[in-house]
């Protein structure tokens, strides 16, 4: 039966990102995209259970974007129980996060690469970017402008684990 609401009630399939080259999962939790909503907003949502190093170069995009990580422990919001490391700027200034933090990426903004370098219990990981069909992602240095993030990483949606 169809209700008055339901076109605002989602339930996004588990998608799972992976590195082609060694099967890495650098996303591997719920997303729902602009495709889906009918508006410029996405946002991803996962438990982060192990080390991983993206194959993603410094870059821009023409959206907002806000990335932030907290841990698992729902009784101690401030056990994070990890380590995260961004790359901010074209002199890729190193940042490393080991408490709960939120980074506001403004347009332009290079960033990148990420690493998750240690994960002693599970790290939620937020990933909202204000983008539509018309977002772009430009690598930042000439070495990197032919990397396509599609030719190095596989996309699967998996059937949820009952």
């Amino acid at each position: 039966m169809s209700r008055k609401y339901d076109q605002y009630v989602h339930h996004p399939p588990h998608m799972r990102l992976t590195v082609k080259a060694d099967g890495t999962a650098v996303f591997d939790g719920l997303m729902i995209t602009h495709r889906e909503l009918g508006y410029p907003f996405t946002i991803g949502h996962q438990f982060v259970r192990k080390a991983f190093k993206g194959d993603n170069p410094c870059h821009t995009h023409n959206f907002h974007e806000v990335l932030a990580w907290y841990g698992g422990n729902p009784d101690d919001p401030d056990d994070f129980g990890g380590e995260v490391v961004l790359y901010m700027g074209a002199e890729l200034e190193k940042y490393v996060f080991t408490r709960p933090t939120l980074v506001y990426l403004p347009p332009d903004l290079p960033h990148g690469p990420l690493e998750i370098t240690r994960v002693d219990s599970p790290i939620i990981q937020v990933e909202v970017m204000l983008a539509g069909a018309e977002g772009t992602r430009v690598a930042l240095f000439d070495k990197d402008k032919d990397f396509d993030p599609h030719k190095v990483m596989n996309f699967e949606t998996i059937p949820y684990k009952k």
